[in-house]
């Protein structure tokens, strides 16, 4: 069973927000056990949103944070700090987005964490890094996605950088955190100890822009915005069709030119000089799109759809995410899982099919400290030490927030 490949790892999971937590509820999907450390002014991604889904929180809490027990503690306190540290001793990795030095200050820094536990697996996500000038400052997605240069990419040429509409560098960060924890966890399995790893959201944006940074490196090139279109390819883009809907074609060699030709009954363009190859293609894209445009908007999306798929032409519906929810065909396809929490009936899983499965919601997401109790008895506290510490505030459950 895929969710019990990582049953025996332990990871404590510091994070709020996104990208932390949904690298841990993917690790946790994979079967980790994962221990959400919340403090008492709670995951701000619990009241993310204009209304509460679920007793846990928002539809963004509840669809990252999945797979985990909770556990509240007051990390600033004494009580709280030694708890941590009997966590640590007990954990295989720790996946913390505190600014750079927070951790430290706290006396749970890479360096004493190792003390604890020698071949600890340490990721922390950032926004620029552990070190340099900008590392001292806060982060978020959409900053990034302004300073990393996503945005001056994204919106039509002519008009104003533009926000993708989601939280596109904190799902990446958290994808590359996943790649270098499980990475870490093959090291140390082959005799090669811990591991200090960062993911910052800057390197995990530019990453996602590779050729376009590495074009810039080596030419001098300033890459702008595309609108729909694809700079590199043509026709390649969105483009209307009857009833104001929109479909995207993309045509990928010279051969699906011709093919493309053929179904849209304009054969005599195949080989026009203007448009022959894809490189005369693209340097001819605006008298291409005029000639092309109005064909495509005398017909339905149905229609053009049909057709092209039956030329082998790469093509497909520009989608709202309503249409695609209703499409069923479409959603068999897709990791729609029951969260187990009244009032969601499905949510996004990871998007790994392993072994012919997907991961699960063996456990819904918890209330903030919801497992406080659970887990201290399980790092050796006694019922009396627990209610000492609930009385001092160190640590705090469900009820008593």
């Amino acid at each position: 069973m895929a969710s019990a490949i990582l049953s025996k790892i332990t990871l404590i999971d510091m994070t709020e927000g996104v990208a932390g937590p949904y690298a841990a509820t993917e690790l946790a999907d994979m079967g980790a056990n994962v221990v959400k450390v919340e403090r008492p002014a709670r995951d701000w991604s619990r009241t993310a949103g204009k209304e509460a889904v679920a007793a846990a929180g928002s539809a963004q809490f509840v669809s990252l944070n999945r797979n985990k027990r909770d556990i509240g503690i007051d990390i600033e306190t004494p009580g709280g700090r030694e708890i941590m540290k009997r966590m640590v001793a007990h954990a295989d990795v720790i996946l913390s987005n505190y600014r750079p030095g927070v951790m430290a200050k706290l006396g749970l820094g890479y360096q004493r964490c190792r003390e604890i536990k020698p071949d600890i697996i340490f990721c922390t996500i950032s926004g620029f890094g552990q070190t340099g000038a900008y590392s001292k400052f806060p982060a978020s997605d959409t900053i990034m996605q302004a300073m990393s240069g996503v945005m001056s990419l994204t919106g039509e040429p002519d008009g104003p950088p533009l926000r993708a509409g989601f939280p596109l560098i904190d799902m990446a960060a958290a994808n590359y955190a996943v790649q270098s924890i499980l990475l870490a966890l093959y090291g140390r399995a082959g005799g090669h100890g811990g591991a200090e790893i960062d993911v910052s959201l800057m390197a995990a944006a530019l990453g996602l822009m590779n050729s376009q940074l590495s074009d810039h490196l080596l030419t001098g090139r300033v890459p702008m915005r595309q609108g729909n279109q694809n700079g590199n390819l043509a026709p390649a883009g969105a483009f209307e069709v009857a009833g104001g809907r929109y479909i995207a074609i993309a045509i990928l060699r010279d051969e699906h030119w011709r093919k493309f030709c053929a179904a849209m009954d304009l054969g005599h363009l195949a080989e026009d000089a203007r448009f022959r190859t894809n490189d005369a293609r693209v340097r001819n894209r605006d008298g291409l799109d005029q000639l092309i445009a109005p064909i495509l908007a005398a017909q339905s999306s149905e229609y053009w759809l049909e057709r092209l798929r039956g030329a082998d032409i790469l093509c497909g519906p520009i989608n709202t995410l309503a249409d695609v929810a209703a499409d069923t065909a479409l959603a068999a396809g897709l990791p729609l899982i029951d969260p187990g929490v009244e009032g969601a009936a499905r949510i996004m899983g990871t998007p790994i099919r392993f072994n012919g499965a997907y991961f699960t919601a063996d456990r819904p997401p918890p209330l903030k400290g919801e497992h406080t109790r659970e887990v201290l008895a399980a790092l050796g506290y006694g019922p009396d030490a627990i209610e000492g510490l609930l009385q001092s505030g160190s640590v705090f459950t469900a009820e008593t927030t």
